[in-house]
């Protein structure tokens, strides 16, 4: 049974390599101070090693800036309780707690108003007001109606009524239907506040954004005022990449051209738009601050450091493309396996290498115009090391 991780395989691979007798150089007379390895094609078959030749594309010179992000203003919903009362969980449901996934329209509390004596009494003085109201209201539309069907029959009868004369009472009888229902409506709602706070019925406070919560501001059984906020939800689906930018390079760059970002700890680079300048300078640097919108895998969180690749106002130049996968690091500095005739590979150093979606960029002519290891190259660089050890022991 197979027991050794996937991460440490390779190490197994390059010592069986070794006992199929791999032969390492670590010097040529053809190549000074290089180190050059010998594999037959049968080895080259068994340790799966590919080749292709390299590229060449049109790189814009970029800068690396730094920089963090930021939580998006428009992706945080705030729940707060509109009527003064007692905060209680919603019926079946536990209290909220942080890092709960919530969706929209999901109720997670509710409130209890507290209507006082004073709001009772303007209640109940208004509740008579509307209600004297709705009887003149009907009793206008009656006679509206009344007239409407005078002026109709007029008409139709041709006893010098116009047109005019009738679409106005048709006009006046919609406005009175209009002004009875209106106060019922008003009569209803001041009805259902009254009972409210006289039962103590709860209000259902549901949430208008799906997202995480982030924040509770209040508990079950506390008191709350109006408009005080209980929860917060966010979504990380979109964030903000804050890049600092020197003054010195303020005017290098292209400020309304996509840039690259890539948090810390994370391998993936990701495409960020431009969204506006910071509202104000940085008081060390004294440069900006330039907000861009990445869109979320869903690992990245607010307040994570970035490293950002921002193009500079240039025309494109010619650049060998390299390969990440072809690319191994050997004493803090990148190197790659190029392929010769008759199964020899030679490690070559990427000289200033600048990093690219997918690879690094590098001048044309650095590297010798042959196939490069594409895959393979960590087992080639285990058999060097391995040699390397052996002989130095």
């Amino acid at each position: 049974m197979n027991t050794i991780p996937p991460q440490y395989r390779h190490w197994r691979c390059g010592l069986w390599a070794m006992a199929l007798g791999a032969n390492v150089s670590l010097a040529s007379a053809a190549l000074p101070g290089t180190t050059v390895i010998h594999l037959t094609s049968a080895q080259q078959k068994t340790l799966n090693i590919q080749t292709a030749p390299l590229k060449t594309a049109s790189v814009r010179p970029r800068l690396r800036l730094y920089g963090q992000l930021q939580r998006n203003p428009e992706a945080v919903f705030t729940l707060a309780s509109p009527l003064a009362g007692a905060i209680f969980a919603a019926p079946g449901r536990p209290w909220p707690h942080m890092g709960l996934e919530v969706t929209h329209g999901q109720i997670l509390a509710g409130v209890k108003p507290v209507v006082s004596t004073t709001l009772r009494i303007t209640l109940a003085l208004e509740l008579t007001k509307v209600q004297a109201d709705l009887i003149a209201a009907k009793v206008a539309r009656s006679t509206a109606a009344a007239a409407y069907a005078r002026e109709k029959s007029l008409y139709q009868h041709n006893q010098a009524v116009s047109l005019r004369r009738v679409q106005q009472a048709q006009a006046a009888w919609a406005a009175a239907r209009s002004r009875v229902k209106a106060d019922g409506q008003s009569i209803a709602a001041i009805a259902r506040q009254l009972k409210a706070g006289a039962a103590g019925a709860m209000l259902p406070l549901p949430v208008f954004q799906t997202g995480m919560v982030t924040a509770v501001l209040a508990h079950p059984g506390e008191a709350l005022a109006a408009n005080q906020p209980i929860l917060k939800v966010e979504n990380f689906h979109t964030l903000l990449a804050s890049v600092s930018l020197p003054a010195s390079e303020s005017g290098m760059v292209a400020m309304a051209a996509p840039i690259h970002v890539r948090a810390l700890g994370h391998r993936r680079w990701l495409v960020a738009r431009p969204l506006a300048i910071g509202p104000a300078a940085d008081r060390q640097t004294r440069g900006l601050s330039i907000l861009y919108v990445v869109n979320n895998s869903g690992t990245l969180r607010p307040r994570m450091a970035i490293a950002a690749h921002v193009p500079k106002i240039a025309r494109a130049v010619q650049r060998t493309i390299v390969p990440r996968s072809a690319a191994v690091w050997w004493r803090g500095r990148r190197w790659v396996y190029c392929k010769r005739r008759g199964g020899v590979f030679v490690l070559r150093e990427l000289l200033h290498p600048m990093a690219v979606p997918g690879g690094f960029a590098v001048q044309p002519g650095t590297l010798p115009p042959r196939l490069i290891v594409v895959k393979g190259a960590q087992l080639l660089m285990t058999i060097q090391l391995q040699s390397t050890l052996k002989k130095s022991g």
